[in-house]
């Protein structure tokens, strides 16, 4: 069977299987370049946001999120531009982010899941058609019949749908693992930049007036 084209010994379900693997590669590469443009070094970035804030340079921290592409970008944003506002709003503002940027982080991976569930039930599928197509042969006494060969076609359509299914089902998870990990960059740095916002940005700028206050009476 080596020597067969893979199509011609599968036969016609061989085609749909083809289409749903090459569309589950596309979609996997598609998200993994996605994520590896938006995930970044949430500690780093937002270390250098405080300190920049610390210097008072708030503009310079809001363009630097601004030209920072990703999620944990666009939450210290949101918190920054209503860095007057009441720790309410500030939360707030946050969380309407967050709600926006979580799907679109997951979008896509239930395709996987599509792909995942179908192609076995179409190598199935392709599997009890190639039998249907042996026994009507085998009745009508064709000359042609080859039982390995039907067996074998039989069942290379269950095994393709299976490695399909397995495939996709470990893109599916490799890609929610990367989805996790970057919704706890978003907590972490949420928690920070409202932290901060809230609670030590506002002993800074005591310290700020009081080193103020100390210079113009000397």
């Amino acid at each position: 069977m080596k020597y067969l084209n893979v199509f011609d010994v599968a036969g016609p379900v061989a085609w749909p299987l083809l289409g749903m693997a090459v569309f589950g590669v596309t979609v996997f590469f598609e998200r993994t370049t996605f994520f590896q443009k938006v995930q970044i070094n949430a500690s780093d970035f937002l270390d250098g946001i405080i300190n920049l804030l610390k210097k008072n340079r708030s503009l310079e921290a809001l363009t630097l999120c601004e030209e920072t592409q990703g999620p944990v970008a666009a939450l210290v944003r949101a918190a920054l531009l209503h860095r007057n506002s009441s720790k309410q709003e500030i939360q707030e503002a946050i969380q309407s982010v967050a709600m926006l940027e979580i799907p679109t982080l997951a979008k896509r991976q239930r395709l996987l899941g599509t792909v995942a569930g179908l192609s076995p039930m179409l190598g199935l599928l392709g599997s009890v058609l190639a039998c249907l197509d042996s026994l009507q042969r085998l009745g009508s006494q064709d000359a042609t019949v080859n039982p390995n060969l039907d067996f074998s076609s039989a069942l290379l359509t269950t095994a393709l749908g299976l490695s399909i299914a397995m495939l996709a089902y470990c893109g599916k998870e490799f890609l929610r693992s990367r989805v996790d990990s970057i919704i706890r960059d978003m907590e972490w740095s949420a928690h920070g930049i409202y932290r901060y916002l809230t609670l030590e940005a506002q002993s800074d700028q005591q310290v700020f007036s009081s080193t103020v206050l100390e210079t113009d009476s000397s």
